[in-house]
């Protein structure tokens, strides 16, 4: 893996859009408890023995990718849903990759975790299962549907690594923030 150089490598450059207003539906935690009420430690690692969380996972493998902006929102929005499914199967894991094909926040060269929510709110991202973790940015950042859910069938008597046949899938269930 190559080294990074905070002074010059670009993949940890974090730029705010301009004009984006956050959207706050409710009151935030800070703004409704007392401090003094809180319990003294808490994980949803082990709340009553289960462990609510997605995987975890490196976006620096198969290759080195400035992703974590995408690994992050996709993760935290992933968690809610399990929370809130009271993690009943399947485990949820929502797709990074989608989020850097579409260019919703940045590409592997770093990006604004905030324009992710913005993208999840307005389009929805697919689960992991529809667009699997490359690691790479895609030769062009068209969101395509390909590049949003695609099914591929094993090559036949073609060369090791290729992809085989790949479609995109019509109809895919997405999962949006409010």
């Amino acid at each position: 893996m190559p080294k990074m150089n905070l002074k010059t490598d670009s993949t940890c450059k974090r730029e705010s859009p301009k004009n984006m207003k956050e959207l706050v539906k409710s009151p935030r935690p800070h703004e409704y408890l007392d401090v003094k009420d809180l319990p003294e430690s808490f994980s949803w690692t082990n709340k009553d023995g289960i462990n609510y969380l997605s995987w975890s996972r490196n976006q620096h493998i198969p290759t080195y990718c400035g992703s974590c902006w995408a690994h992050g929102t996709t993760s935290s929005i992933a968690d809610r849903i399990n929370i809130a499914r009271n993690r009943t199967w399947p485990d949820m894991n929502l797709s990074p990759q989608v989020i850097i094909n579409c260019k919703a926040g940045g590409s592997c060269n770093g990006g604004n975790p905030g324009e992710v929510y913005v993208y999840a709110k307005n389009h929805g991202i697919p689960e992991e299962t529809c667009q699997a973790y490359t690691a790479k940015n895609p030769d062009q950042f068209s969101c395509s549907n390909i590049q949003k859910c695609m099914n591929c069938a094993p090559p036949h008597g073609k060369k090791p690594g290729d992809k085989g046949n790949c479609t995109a899938v019509p109809k895919y269930p997405v999962w949006k923030v409010t």
